[in-house]
């Protein structure tokens, strides 16, 4: 095809559409009254109102379920321009028969302060017939119903089809045969569905003056074949100097500290708990079951010291319509389903390993008041009292000790004890110990008893107090034994790297 021919046929197509639009303001546009002077289009209140003084709003889609929300007059504090405390009386708006289940009131309140009042954009057709409602959607419309204090009679109006030309909405007046077009924004947010104004936030982030404490998180899931059991470790709070230690400690799969950046998530996860979208609001018991409720892909169970526990299941997968996959979700007392995308949780897939610390000492060296240290027949066995390097009295085999740095380089080394992997299965340790430690705090509050065993030629068990908890590099081990056998000799340098 030639250009020439390409230019005609563009213009003819041109022509074709400005031809429709005009043949369509043509028949929309109102015709002037005869007596009429002016050039400017007269203006067509639908309906008055004040915002506030709309009590409440019935939305019944064509094909939906309908829903009603009602205006309920509360009061606020704020501050005034003098800077006084001052109450107000806010007008919000909930909707009937879910007070239940989270909303989104500041949406819902869209109901009534979008369009309390609305002018017709233009007439499209007078005493028009069912054939004609039709076509213009008004044959399987939207209703409205708006009350509003000092009014006898309710606003009640009709939503049709979205015009082609602009964006508009055919409207019709409950009782009258006149079909109008009106804005978009106006009509907008009585097009949703009653899902779109109730809220996905479960449960409020914690506030920073919020001091209630998680004392504990159990998360199970189908694809684990152990619990993970994390617990607030009081005795944490109370020894750490440096506020750098998690709040919290696995107790099982294993009993191991945890890495504060990598398990807050776990801890605190229900705190802002979101979902991505409302699936099912008050489920029979039969959705529930369908979406795999009864027995679920992952539970969690959160107590807090205000003596509240929180329970969220997630069950099976779908699919969106974008092809994200999601989980159906439940937080135990809000009847509800919820889809939860993959990152809007992390206990879809969180495993021990994740979250757990690499340390397996957690206690400052001028709170230790005893550590002994054997390997082979070399035995190291310090006493200790005092609050830090400068006052703290030291002894070593029963004899007292004044280089209380070198200690403190030895202790040093020892909290560099690494624990590279989780040993989830239980492992019977073989053979005698490479090495013992064993170290208490002055309170008694806690304690270490830690031997490390041959795991292969390169690496090596942690028993922690009876149980094989981690694998380290042998060659740690083997700087450990070095540095207890130098100790003594204060010319030779602790090592600190292996």
């Amino acid at each position: 095809m030639n250009k020439t021919l390409k230019g005609i046929i563009g213009g003819g197509a041109l022509l074709g559409v400005l031809g429709g639009v005009l043949a369509v303001l043509k028949l929309t546009e109102k015709k002037p009254e005869q007596d009429s002077s002016s050039s400017e289009a007269e203006t067509i209140m639908l309906w008055h109102a004040e915002s506030d003084d709309i009590n409440q709003i019935t939305v019944e889609p064509a094909d939906g379920e309908k829903y009603t929300a009602v205006r309920k007059i509360e009061q606020t504090e704020t501050t005034d321009l003098n800077g006084s405390i001052v109450t107000q009386d806010i007008a919000n708006y909930y909707l009937t028969g879910y007070e239940d289940i989270p909303m989104n009131t500041v949406s819902i309140r869209l109901l009534a302060t979008r369009s309390p009042e609305l002018a017709a954009v233009a007439v499209v057709q007078e005493n028009a017939s069912d054939e004609d409602l039709a076509r213009f959607g008004l044959d399987h419309p939207v209703h409205v119903t708006l009350q509003a204090d000092g009014q006898e009679q309710p606003i009640s109006f009709f939503i049709g089809d979205k015009t082609q030309v602009e964006s508009c909405y055919y409207l019709r007046m409950d009782g009258e045969k006149t079909v109008y077009t009106v804005t978009e924004s106006a009509m907008e947010p009585y097009l949703r569905s009653v899902k779109d104004y109730l809220g996905t936030e479960l449960i409020a982030e914690q506030a920073e003056d919020d001091e209630t404490v998680v004392e504990s998180v159990r998360i199970s899931r189908k694809d684990l074949d152990y619990d993970i059991f994390l617990e607030y470790d009081d005795g944490v709070s109370q020894s750490d100097r440096s506020g750098g230690l998690a709040r919290h400690i696995m107790t099982e799969p294993i009993q191991c500290m945890l890495s504060p950046d990598k398990s807050s998530d776990a801890t605190h996860g229900l705190y802002g708990l979101t979902a991505s979208e409302v699936v099912t609001p008050h489920p029979t018991e039969s959705q529930i079951q369908e979406c795999g409720f009864d027995d679920p892909f992952a539970c969690v169970t959160v107590k807090t010291d205000d003596g509240k526990t929180s329970v969220f299941k997630l069950a099976n997968t779908y699919e969106t319509e974008e092809g994200g996959k999601y989980y159906y979700g439940m937080l135990e007392g809000i009847n509800c389903i919820y889809g939860f995308s993959a990152d809007a949780t992390v206990y879809d897939d969180v495993r021990a390993e994740d979250i757990s610390s690499k340390n397996v000492v957690s206690l400052y060296v001028w709170d230790v008041s005893h550590m002994k240290c054997k390997a082979g027949n070399q035995v190291l066995e310090f006493r200790g009292e005092g609050t830090d390097q400068s006052d703290y009295k030291l002894t070593l085999n029963g004899e007292s000790y004044g280089d209380n740095e070198r200690y403190r380089q030895l202790y040093a080394f020892l909290l560099e004890t690494k624990a590279e992997d989780l040993v989830i299965e239980e492992i019977e340790p073989t053979g005698e110990p490479l090495a013992e430690i064993q170290v208490e705090r002055n309170d008694g509050g806690r304690s270490y008893d830690i031997q490390y065993y041959t795991a292969g030629t390169q690496k090596a068990y942690i028993s922690v107090n009876g149980r094989i908890s981690f694998r380290c590099r042998k060659s740690y081990v083997d700087t450990l034994i070095h540095n207890m056998e130098i100790f003594e000799d204060s010319a030779q340098p602790i090592k600190t790297t292996w």
